[in-house]
């Protein structure tokens, strides 16, 4: 990436682009970036503002890869590259979020998408970002869905305590049971799955969802 008053792609394409900031950032380019006139950041704000561009001119593959490049290493957490707190916190991340998902859904099969949801899974750790589930309760076709909710519940099956990064299936079918009204079967996955959710769960089935 050059700067030049705005940023321009020093690269010939975006994907190659973000692979060679990824490449120096971890050689140490952005260490302590916000000590030095947060460079590394604005770069990355860069890259959102094109993707974005990107998705709008339904270049949906080349945003889907961009995306999923910078989201996973700013998610990661086994080394520090910019020395902020909470890396995530200085974007409109929930949004990103939603962006990346869109994107995933109209260049995915459903298997192929839900192979693509447990990655995000696991690599978000305690992130929950809203427009996840947003994107997919309103964009996932009726088949799609209810195929998706299959996958789920299979996987949910086999997550034990110690697959923290995995609750998350639990919690979407919480969710979904909430959202159908269906006391009964939300009940159901309180009782299955008590041990990872809580004794507590259940009350709140009745809890209003905030707006």
């Amino acid at each position: 990436m050059k700067v030049i008053k705005t940023y321009a792609l020093s690269e010939e394409s975006i994907e190659k682009d973000i692979d060679n900031f990824i490449k120096e950032a971890k050689k140490g380019a952005f260490q302590y970036d916000y000590k030095y006139g947060q460079e590394g950041l604005k770069i990355l704000k860069a890259y959102f503002r094109m993707l974005e561009t990107e998705f709008k001119q339904n270049n949906f593959i080349v945003a889907r890869t961009g995306y999923k490049k910078i989201l996973f290493f700013l998610l990661q957490k086994e080394y520090e590259y910019f020395n902020y707190e909470d890396n995530m916190s200085k974007f409109n991340s929930d949004k990103i979020i939603g962006i990346y998902f869109a994107c995933l859904i109209k260049t995915c099969s459903v298997e192929e998408f839900f192979q693509e949801y447990l990655e995000y899974l696991k690599i978000k750790e305690d992130y929950y970002f809203e427009s996840a589930d947003k994107v997919l309760f309103n964009e996932l076709s009726e088949k799609d869905f209810n195929k998706f909710i299959l996958m789920v519940k299979e996987q949910a099956e086999t997550v034990k305590e110690k697959d923290y990064a995995m609750y998350d299936l639990i919690y979407f079918l919480l969710k979904l049971a909430k959202s159908n009204k269906n006391k009964e079967e939300y009940y159901q996955l309180c009782d299955k799955y008590e041990k990872i959710v809580g004794e507590d769960q259940k009350e709140e089935f009745n809890e209003k969802e905030a707006d």
